[in-house]
């Protein structure tokens, strides 16, 4: 391993202790939820908290994972543009600090990559915490952008149908799956 890669390795392993610690303090001020809801046109993630208002997450979607390869959302062009938010940022910031990870549209991946993506996408936007789900046969990996509090109605969500960039359908009734180590 050259020193290079040494030095990037350490930098992943602080950005994803900050980025946890940030989801730590996301998930004490959102207290106890009963169902997560995905809403990609609208690029939203809405946290269910029984007896109190809903906490609507605005999101950038920073990549997915198929297999094992990982591809940035702002090389997908199955992506709409509302879902990449300002993610090119992170491109140009890979491309100004010569950070080949972040600027080739496909990485191959190992368990954490999916994660450590996440975490210098967090950084490098200013992200409030990060999210993962399951779509199909890939997940998607989002970071938040803002949290506000709202009183939304479920039937909006569960009557979700059609294409989504991430799977073909994906259930408003979905457990909660953190990201793990992050």
């Amino acid at each position: 391993m050259t020193e290079a890669e040494v030095q990037f390795k350490e930098f992943i392993k602080q950005l994803r202790l900050r980025l946890k610690e940030k989801n730590r303090r996301f998930e004490e001020h959102c207290g106890p939820y009963s169902k997560w809801l995905w809403n990609p046109d609208e690029a939203t993630l809405t946290f269910r908290r029984p007896g109190q208002s809903d906490l609507q997450v605005d999101v950038t979607l920073v990549g997915t994972i198929v297999e094992e390869s990982w591809e940035w959302s702002w090389a997908n062009p199955n992506i709409p543009e509302r879902l990449q938010g300002d993610i090119h940022l992170l491109r140009d910031y890979g491309q100004a600090q010569g950070i080949p990870q972040l600027t080739e549209p496909f990485l191959s991946c190992r368990a954490e990559t999916g994660a450590e993506m996440t975490a210098l996408a967090a950084e490098v936007l200013g992200a409030l915490g990060s999210w993962h789900f399951p779509a199909g046969e890939s997940y998607c990996y989002l970071v938040y952008r803002s949290i506000r509090e709202v009183a939304l109605s479920l039937d909006a969500y569960s009557q979700q149908s059609g294409n989504h960039p991430c799977s073909d359908h994906l259930d408003a009734m979905a457990l909660p799956l953190p990201l793990p180590g992050i």
